[in-house]
């Protein structure tokens, strides 16, 4: 049963009463990141789409980076899962003062590169996109040991964007 219910719990989700149950409701998602279960996950995913669009659930989300980067990472993870991996990030980083330590930084743009040549162009598009806002957001402090990672990334995004 836990999957029909985590599919109706997703679907539930967006519902303006629920609004008040959205804490448990990223406490059981959060779970399910965890799952073996590729569907658990996409579907989790789903749900933390939804959930990172409310500014009051921006830290209980940002405990899970750490998740999300080794889910984005997987070198099993299908374009869906990336995508939604991405919408998630862009989603805590919009219209939002958060500024993000180096190290987070780095660990992002190091994952990102890789997308920019994605199958998917949704993917390429988003990561692309949130390289930027990340870029933009980095801690003045932590610029310093990102340079050259920025400066290796440029050149394939140039050339992508050249391809476009």
């Amino acid at each position: 049963w836990d999957l029909p219910a985590l599919a109706f719990l997703v679907e539930v989700l967006e519902l303006p009463d629920l609004r008040e149950w959205s804490d448990n409701a990223l406490e059981i998602i959060s779970r399910c990141l965890q799952s073996t279960s590729k569907e658990k996950r996409r579907l989790a995913l789903r749900g933390l789409v939804v959930l990172s669009k409310d500014p009051s659930l921006a830290k209980g989300i940002r405990s899970l980076t750490q998740s999300l980067m080794s889910l984005l990472q997987d070198a099993d993870a299908d374009g869906e899962v990336v995508a939604s991996i991405l919408c998630v990030f862009l989603n805590e980083l919009q219209d939002r003062a958060t500024l993000i330590s180096s190290p987070t930084a780095l660990q992002l743009a190091e994952a990102l590169q890789p997308l920019f040549d994605n199958d998917s162009s949704r993917v390429q598009l988003l990561s692309i996109r949130l390289f930027r806002d990340v870029m933009e957001l980095v801690i003045d402090n932590g610029k310093k040991a990102l340079k050259t990672h920025v400066h290796q990334s440029l050149l394939p995004l140039l050339l992508h964007c050249q391809d476009e």
